[in-house]
Parts: structure tokens; C-alpha cells; sequence
């Protein structure tokens, strides 16, 4: 990547660690135990993982690099742990395909809170790309719309506002050592977990198998490709492309399970994969070398 400007590295790098994250949705569904015992063992082994990770990268104890979060990356490492919280209890509480769609909006809010916070002007094309994108969510998800619960839905807007302000938290200060705030924010996530009735010895030995795939390898690197994003383009352009695992992930539930995806999944998900992918396209071209402080 050394011949590629800041911008382009930024873009690969996001989507890597987006692709990288679509088995997820598969991984999930294969888990049979109930929400919070999944997200115990799963945060809980993203945790172990990054953290060891962040010892071979910045040759430090956990607990040395738990206490550079206090001076830098406090508010991510909370912003990040709260989405996750959030999304959970949307899913148990609403229409997963009214929390899904909520979701979508993350981009906007993201594309908000830089031109509020950063006073970033955005380009015309980012704009465009966060409509597309939306209504492109919108209809992978037309006719699964419920009345679900209020509760859920306003969860699901949390999860959404916290994961934009924290793409947006890294863009502001760069320094983040994003791999140990989500390796703290994911143990806090289990800590919480466990505290609404997680149960330790639930899951069986496939289960742990499937948990240990997904929070212990494809969670770490996936996130942390992910939130190091924000280092080199801007927090809209990140969470457009994380957007793709939104329509990307059901492929495999379709591949592995073969479970029938309706016609919309298709229209929808190439509108989506279309309108970011010729986003992403128009950056490549871009001369730019200063992503996060020039439009996007």
C-alpha cells in the first residue's frame, strides 16, 4: 500500500475489515443460546484477542494500554461499548428488520456530527452516496417492516448515534489506540452481559467453537480494520462502507443455510453495493493524501 495516498489506504482498509465482518450474521445465526450468553462469550473473547494483539503492536501490558485510554480514547472506548449494548437490546425488542434499517441511517448522523463538530465541508457525492445507501436499505427490508416495540426503535438509534459519534471520536483524534478501547469496550460489553443474565455454561461445545471463530478471530480484525478507518478518510465515508456488511452478510446465511432471499435483497443490496463502490471509485481518484481533513 506504500504507493497508495492516505485516502485510497483508508478505503481498502475499510473494506477489508468489512468483508472480513460479513460472516458474522452466518456465525450468529448458527450460535443456538439466547442474546446476552452470545455476547458474553463473544465480546468477551474479542476482548482477550485484542488486547493480546495490542501487546505484539505496541509491545505494552493491557493494563498500561487500558490507562493511555484515559488521556486518549476514553469516549470511544464508551461510545463503542454503549453501541454494542444498544444493538442487543433493539433485537430483543423490536422488529430486527426495524432495527436493521435504523441502522442505515448511521452514515447521516456521522455525516452531521463532522460538519457540526469538525466543521468539515462533505462533497456533493458523499451526500448522495448516504441517500442511495439508505433508500437502497430501505428496500432489502421492504414488507419485513413491523410495529415492533417503540423501545427497540429508539435502541436501535442509540446504537446508531453511538457507533457514528465513535467513528467521528477517531477521526477528531487520531491518536485512539482503537485496539485496545474496543478491547476494553468489548469487556465491559461482556461485564454488562453477564450482569443481565448471561449464562456461563449454556452454550455447547459447537457453540463455543462458533464464539470463538466469530469474537475471537473475525470480530478483532474485522473492527480493528474497521475503526482505524476514521485515521484516513473521513467517519461518513466509514460507516457507508460498513453499510455492505448489512447486505453482504445475508449471502452466506444463503450460501451455508440456503435460506431463500427475497427478490428485493437483490435490488436493494445492489443499489446499496453500487452507489458505495462508485463512491469509493470517485476517492481512488481523488489526489487527496489528507483524507480526514479535506471533503469526502
Amino acid at each position: 500500500m506504500t504507493q497508495l495516498n492516505s485516502h485510497q489506504r483508508g478505503v481498502l482498509i475499510t473494506v477489508i475489515g468489512v468483508l472480513v465482518l460479513t460472516p458474522d450474521a452466518l456465525l450468529v445465526r448458527l450460535i443456538e443460546t439466547d442474546h446476552w450468553t452470545l455476547l458474553f462469550w463473544r465480546t468477551l473473547f474479542a476482548s482477550i484477542s485484542l488486547f493480546t494483539l495490542n501487546s505484539f503492536i505496541e509491545k505494552s501490558s493491557p493494563i498500561k494500554a487500558i490507562s493511555g485510554l484515559f488521556k486518549h480514547g476514553l469516549f470511544f472506548t464508551l461510545l463503542f461499548g454503549g453501541s454494542n449494548i444498544c444493538f442487543v437490546i433493539s433485537i430483543t425488542h423490536t422488529v430486527v428488520a426495524n432495527t436493521l434499517v435504523i441502522l442505515a441511517s448511521m452514515p447521516f448522523i456521522a455525516a452531521v456530527l463532522t460538519v457540526g463538530l469538525m466543521r468539515k465541508n462533505l462533497a456533493f457525492r458523499t451526500w448522495t452516496t448516504i441517500f442511495l445507501a439508505i433508500v437502497g436499505i430501505v428496500v432489502v427490508f421492504w414488507g419485513r417492516f413491523g410495529d415492533g416495540n417503540t423501545f427497540g426503535d429508539i435502541f436501535a438509534l442509540l446504537c446508531a448515534l453511538f457507533m457514528a459519534a465513535a467513528l467521528v471520536a477517531v477521526s477528531l483524534n487520531p491518536k485512539i489506540n482503537t485496539t485496545a478501547a474496543i478491547g476494553l469496550g468489548s469487556f465491559l460489553t461482556a461485564l454488562f452481559s453477564l450482569y443481565m443474565g448471561a449464562d456461563l455454561t449454556a452454550p455447547s461445545t459447537r457453540d463455543f467453537v462458533y464464539l470463538f471463530v466469530n469474537g475471537g478471530i473475525i470480530i478483532p480484525i474485522a473492527l480493528g480494520l474497521i475503526a482505524y478507518g476514521p485515521k484516513l478518510i473521513s467517519a461518513p465515508e466509514v460507516s457507508l462502507i460498513m453499510l455492505l456488511e448489512t447486505v453482504l452478510g445475508p449471502y452466506w446465511v444463503w450460501l451455508v443455510l440456503s435460506e431463500r432471499m427475497p427478490q428485493q435483497t437483490f435490488i436493494g443490496g445492489g443499489l446499496v453495493v453500487t452507489a458505495i463502490l462508485v463512491n469509493a471509485w470517485l476517492g481512488f481518484r481523488s489526489k487527496r493524501s489528507t483524507a480526514p481533513k479535506q471533503p469526502a
